[in-house]
C-alpha cells in the first residue's frame, strides 16, 4: 500500500513540476530549470517505485531491479566521533562568523 502511495504522490508531483517547467519555458521566464530540477527530484522515486512494483511480473524489470540494488555487502562500522567532531567544528565556525562581527 505504501509503495502505491509513493507512486501516486511522486507521480503527481513529477507531472506537475514538468508541466510548470514547460509553461515557464513557453513564457520565457527564468524558472524553467528550477521546475525541471523539481521534476527530476520527484521523478527518481517515482521511477524506482514503479520498477520495484512491476519487477515481480516482468523478467526484464527484475533484471533492472537487480542492477539497481546490486549485491548485498556486509555492514561496515562508521566512526561517529569523526562526523560529530566535524559537525561541532562547523558549528563553532558558523557561530564565530556570526558573533565576532557583532562584538568587534
Amino acid at each position: 500500500m505504501w509503495k502505491w502511495a509513493v507512486i501516486i504522490v511522486s507521480g503527481i508531483c513529477t507531472l506537475f513540476s514538468f508541466y510548470m517547467s514547460f509553461l515557464e519555458f513557453r513564457s520565457g521566464d527564468s524558472g524553467t530549470f528550477l521546475f525541471a530540477g523539481f521534476g527530476l527530484f520527484f521523478g527518481i522515486p517515482f521511477v524506482i517505485s514503479v520498477i520495484k512494483v512491476f519487477s515481480k511480473k516482468s523478467r526484464i524489470l527484475k533484471r533492472v531491479d537487480n542492477q539497481i540494488v546490486g549485491a548485498p555487502k556486509p555492514v561496515a562500522f562508521v566512526p561517529h566521533w569523526f562526523i560529530m567532531g566535524a559537525l561541532i567544528i562547523t558549528g563553532i565556525g558558523i557561530l564565530a562568523a556570526i558573533i565576532i562581527p557583532i562584538f568587534f
